[in-house]
């Protein structure tokens, strides 16, 4: 009896020194991986299914007495390189499946990577990134399902109302009443909240709407009081913006004028007819820019005359192309003139017969 008593201790004092062992040598894993000879190959594996911190970790433990010390530091180097680049291409790959709402495939991407590289500092910041692009598009959800809700709730409460002035016995009804109302007064007081937070951020048009919709379900004179506020402040805002860009505007309009000007002096008559055109209207009745029209009008009709003639002579003297060339040159003036048009056609005409009488007689 005792001896088997004896057996059963030792038998369980082996049994936990070899657990304990086992517990020990998986916990040292990297440190033995460290200690073999070929340390560099299971690093190159490592790295070739981006496994890059277990190959860092092994890293750290290899010993200066190590025989591959010196090649293991220089491979160290190299691995840096390649998990910097791995970093950036999962940083990219999670940011366009953001942009693309496959929040899934990024959080799992996200997941693969830090196991891979559990210590990548780069990879926390992606990781802060993500959180921080999904904690704001819940907060944007968030703000539309309470609009959405307090919209229903404008044209709903009434209808409930009405229902207890049919049936004012009826205890479910006052109930749904009375948890309506205490919704509606709890929807006010948000809505008021971010009425005021966008009024500071100087999103006039949207404080607006909300503090409106928080004035329909529980009308207040402080809600009635941020509604006026936020009116004057819309409207300076918006004489401030139209005094600004009419400034911008005007400024624009001057550096218009000067191109005129310059174009018109240079001889570009086609580019400044084409600068007056976007001149306001305000400024064409400037008499100095009426003035300078004029002088491009008869500048323009000296040219078209002047192509017309050349274009004749050509034509004469049976060289077509020529005068074609002439004749676009009329339209670039003026492209609705008929006679230009006519006149190109008409040698075009010519050129063809010209040139079906040449292939005739080669045949």
């Amino acid at each position: 009896m005792i001896l088997k008593k004896n057996n059963a201790l030792l038998t369980y004092f082996f049994l936990t020194i070899l657990s304990f062992s086992l517990l020990t040598l998986s916990g040292c894993s990297t440190y033995i991986a460290a200690k073999q000879d070929d340390v560099l190959t299971q690093i190159d594996v490592w790295a070739s299914e981006q496994e890059y911190g277990k190959a860092f970790e092994t890293l750290n433990y290899v010993k200066k007495t190590h025989p591959q010390y010196e090649s293991l530091q220089q491979r160290k180097k190299s691995l840096l390189i390649e998990a910097q680049e791995y970093e950036q291409t999962i940083h990219q790959k999670i940011v366009k499946l953001i942009e693309q709402d496959r929040w899934a495939e990024a959080l799992d991407l996200l997941d693969i990577a830090k196991a891979k590289y559990p210590k990548s500092k780069n990879l926390a910041k992606t990781q802060q990134l993500l959180l921080d692009r999904q904690a704001n598009e819940l907060q944007k959800l968030a703000q539309k399902l309470m609009l959405e809700r307090s919209q229903w709730m404008i044209q709903a409460r009434p209808l409930f109302k009405e229902k207890t002035i049919i049936s004012p016995r009826d205890k479910d009804f006052k109930k749904q009443l009375d948890a309506l109302n205490k919704e509606a007064f709890e929807l006010a007081a948000q809505l008021t909240r971010l009425s005021q937070q966008e009024s500071r951020r100087g999103h006039y048009s949207h404080a607006r709407k909300h503090i409106e919709q928080a004035l329909a379900l529980e009308p207040t004179p402080a809600r009635e009081q941020i509604l006026q506020q936020l009116k004057q402040r819309a409207s300076k805002t918006y004489k401030r913006k139209k005094k600004a860009r009419s400034v911008v505007i005007k400024k624009q309009q001057t550096n218009i004028l000067q191109e005129i000007e310059k174009n018109f002096q240079n001889g570009n008559l086609i580019k400044t007819k084409m600068l007056i055109a976007t001149l306001n209207d305000s400024e064409k009745n400037n008499p100095e820019l009426i003035q300078l029209e004029q002088e491009l009008d008869r500048s323009i009709n000296y040219r078209i005359q002047y192509h017309f003639a050349e274009a004749n002579k050509f034509y004469t003297d049976g060289q077509f192309q020529q005068a074609i060339a002439h004749w676009q040159q009329v339209l670039l003036y003026d492209p609705k003139n008929k006679i230009a048009q006519k006149n190109i056609l008409r040698a075009e005409k010519v050129i063809n017969k010209l040139e079906t009488l040449r292939e005739k007689q080669q045949n």
